[in-house]
């Protein structure tokens, strides 16, 4: 192909402007980088276009880099794989809480995706320019200053090879604000800095490790996990099921050790749940409210079963208690099971086959409990029936006995 004299000089111009850009890079780890140009016109105006780079390891789901200094109210833009897994899909978002931004293409920033983007050699990259930038619906930045507030985000794991702007982020296992030093970022003229890689004037520095390492998060996340399904799919289940098929001599004490240990284990994975929740700012995902509320129904869960059989005990029939404990417990094992198939979802990394066995297994001890209840309160009912007719039966016994001894 033929180059007019005019294409190899703004080619040329271009190539000067981008090895003259001043670009300043932060790299909080794990192969993540981020990178900020700031022309001089804007630098100058605070208005105006500003380039960023995103760069990150195939290995992680998505990657996401944003104005202001927290989660809510940020400008925020995540990039994943595109669906052939050559490009990169740049989706901007607004921060709006502690729940996972979505992307409102009636209120988002003004970004091209340049050249040099997309995957080589296991590498996700996107060059974006930003042209309304210093302001968003709920922020600002003075790009004439000497730094400005940021934040991060990423998810290990398979990439999401998606060019939906609306795609669904799993929970991300690393984040951390940082403050962005302008003044390394200042220089240049309004065309792509990335495209001259080895920049002399370019200035590295390290943002940190996030608040919790990926491999900690993990092992949170595992702990979590087990935890919670070994109480609402099997401990739970198990001990509401035996103390209405077993007929053994203590078979009452043993449902209380049962669900007491079951009632300690939830206690100890709501804690470690809320922590994951607080730091990944998931708090108004519904995996996260159905655990809270799930929580606030068995927190006193030990208080009502006591009463339960205490009063059960003496007066051998079920009393307020008794609906209320047995209530709450369906509700919350329930309540629990699906809760666990959501907290699964969430986490976006749980294998096929993790996500198949949880199904069957906690399909089998859910039906098999629902199953067993409506048993025992179809046996209990008829128990009863029996205990009115002989009741009856002892009264009127009772009765014509005493008219016979009148009548003597």
């Amino acid at each position: 192909m033929r180059l007019s004299i005019t294409n190899v000089v703004v080619g040329s111009l271009a190539l000067v402007s981008s090895t003259n850009a001043a670009v300043s890079q932060n790299c909080p780890g794990g192969g993540i980088c981020y990178s900020l140009n700031i022309p001089d016109e804007t630098a100058t105006s605070g208005n105006g276009d500003i380039f960023f780079q995103i760069s990150a390891p195939t290995t992680h789901q998505w990657v996401a880099l944003g104005q202001g200094g927290q989660m809510a109210g940020a400008n925020i833009f995540v990039m994943y794989s595109s669906a052939n897994g050559q490009n990169v899909t740049v989706s901007p978002r607004r921060g709006v809480g502690h729940v996972e931004p979505e992307h409102d293409s009636s209120d988002t920033a003004s970004i091209t995706l340049l050249e040099g983007s997309g995957v080589n050699n296991n590498t996700m990259t996107a060059n974006v320019r930003c042209s309304n930038c210093n302001s968003w619906n709920g922020g600002s930045m003075d790009f004439r200053s000497s730094n400005g507030q940021w934040i991060y985000a990423a998810k290990s794991g398979s990439p999401l090879e998606s060019d939906d702007l609306n795609e669904e982020l799993s929970v991300h296992d690393l984040h951390n604000s940082f403050t962005w030093d302008f003044t390394a970022a200042k220089g240049g003229n309004d065309v792509n800095p990335f495209l001259a890689t080895a920049t002399s004037n370019t200035t590295t520095t390290s943002t940190g490790g996030g608040s919790a390492t990926p491999s900690n998060i993990t092992s949170i996340m595992i702990a979590h996990g087990v935890m919670a399904c070994l109480v609402f799919v099997i401990l739970l289940p198990v001990g509401g099921m035996l103390v209405r098929l077993a007929t053994f001599t203590g078979v009452i004490k043993v449902h209380i050790a049962i669900q007491l240990l079951a009632w300690s284990i939830f206690v100890a994975a709501f804690g470690l749940g809320a922590y994951m929740s607080d730091m990944g700012h998931i708090t108004g995902n519904r995996h996260p409210i159905i655990g809270i509320i799930v929580f606030v129904l068995i927190v006193f869960q030990p208080i009502y079963g006591y009463l339960h059989h205490r009063l059960c005990k003496k007066t051998g029939r079920r009393n307020v208690w008794s609906f209320v404990h047995l209530t709450i417990g369906r509700i919350a094992i329930i309540l629990g099971i699906i809760n666990g198939g959501l907290g699964l979802a969430l986490a976006g990394n749980a294998s096929k086959g993790a996500i198949i066995a949880y199904g069957v297994i906690a399909g089998i001890f859910g039906v098999a409990y629902l199953a067993v209840a409506a048993f025992g309160e179809v046996r209990r009912a008829k128990s009863d029936k029996v205990k009115v007719e002989e009741q009856v039966s002892r009264e009127k016994g009772q009765q014509e006995s005493g008219l016979f001894q009148q009548n003597v």
